[in-house]
């Protein structure tokens, strides 16, 4: 399976909104695994949404002078910051390559 397979960014979306809403990284796993077996258990899918994380869409670049008022903005609407996104996503790709081992699809 390919990271661009719309199952491995699917779920490599999921890991990572998940621990992006604080969740914890047992029920990321729930979540993930329950999804994964809904879907048949497709052979690689951790694998490919592991390495999935790295080719999701990522907010657009502003300029420095700009990043305050964005800022601004995100808290306003509830979105979290960059930072957030950063840390949750890195998570997921860890979790999921540790899913990936253990679940003998690696």
């Amino acid at each position: 399976m390919s990271p661009n397979d719309s199952t491995a960014q699917g779920l490599a979306t999921m890991a990572s909104a998940g621990f992006e809403f604080a969740s914890t990284p047992e029920q990321v796993a729930h979540d993930v695994r329950t999804m994964w077996e809904h879907l048949g258990r497709p052979e690689g899918a951790f694998e490919a949404a592991a390495a999935a994380i790295a080719v999701l869409p990522q907010r657009p670049e502003v300029p420095v002078a700009l990043q305050a008022r964005r800022r601004q903005f995100e808290q306003a609407v509830g979105i979290n910051p960059v930072e957030v996104e950063l840390a949750a996503a890195l998570a997921a790709r860890e979790l999921l390559e540790s899913m990936a081992r253990t679940c003998g699809t690696r």
